[in-house]
């Protein structure tokens, strides 16, 4: 007696009810009213990139600062230090933050 196979499911076409009436990228603006413009001409220079402020790990703050680590992390826990974030399990700082911390504790001139 042969073996049969189960029966293979039907493939019912549904993506059809799933696309939007008119089909265009998702990408494209709505087109701007008569005598606005949607951006810079394409000759005139690009604006600045914005940029985050770099994360530096605390190997990258010690050897910057000439500290240790156990420094850095006493400071940290006693709240003397730069502003730390905690990602996750560890720590890192914005550099924008400890050049402002550098520059509170700066001796004034003499």
């Amino acid at each position: 007696m042969p073996v049969l196979s189960p029966p293979r499911p039907r493939i019912r076409a549904v993506w059809r009810r799933h696309q939007p009436a008119i089909c265009r990228p998702h990408h494209t603006t709505p087109a701007a009213p008569f005598g606005q413009h949607l951006g810079p001409a394409m000759n005139s220079p690009a604006a600045p990139e914005w940029r985050p402020d770099p994360l530096l790990t605390i190997d990258e703050l010690a050897a910057w600062l000439g500290k240790p680590k156990n420094t850095l992390y006493a400071w940290h826990s006693r709240g003397k230090g730069p502003r730390a974030i905690r990602v996750g399990n560890t720590l890192r700082w914005r550099r924008s933050e400890v050049e402002r911390w550098l520059d509170d504790h700066t001796d004034a001139e003499r």
